[in-house]
């Protein structure tokens, strides 16, 4: 697992309630480590580095119960990416901001940016692939947050 030490922030930002997030990037991912100490504070992402590999870990498991708490918010959306034959994961991590302090993660989950939204293809029940569709794609924006808490446990955050 990579190391947020290691590298050299992107950018810092302080936030509306006075504390500074160091932006780094991971992959395709968005880390934000959250400090309320100061700028460029060492020791929040050293906390932040040791509680990341279980945070990386926490991802499907984010995905899935943020594709469940989706399928009631958009059910016509997923009704028909069901009935298709296109597979793969519709939603995907693309931020996360850690909280080391509480050793707590937020993950923002949206468009998995992988998945072929543009080409058409069928439905399961078009044995002879008569009559090709085009998969809907995700309201604009959308996203849903879902917090692993300090023992590990996650949640929606139901009020973002």
């Amino acid at each position: 697992m990579e190391k947020l030490r290691g590298n050299r922030p992107l950018g810092v930002f302080s936030d509306v309630s006075g504390h500074f997030r160091s932006e780094y990037q991971i992959g395709s991912r968005l880390v934000w480590v959250r400090c309320r100490h100061r700028l460029d504070c060492l020791e929040c992402v050293d906390e932040a580095d040791e509680i990341l590999p279980d945070i990386w870990a926490a991802m499907p498991d984010a995905i899935a119960i943020a594709e469940g708490y989706s399928r009631k918010q958009i059910p016509d959306f997923w009704n028909t990416h069901d009935k298709a034959k296109r597979e793969g994961p519709r939603l995907d991590v693309w931020g996360i901001v850690i909280n080391p302090d509480l050793g707590e993660a937020s993950f923002d989950i949206s468009r998995n940016y992988g998945f072929d939204y543009s080409s058409p293809t069928f439905f399961k029940d078009d044995y002879w692939n008569d009559e090709p569709v085009l998969l809907p794609e995700l309201p604009d924006p959308y996203h849903v947050y879902v917090i692993r808490n300090g023992s590990g446990q996650l949640c929606v955050a139901i009020d973002r």
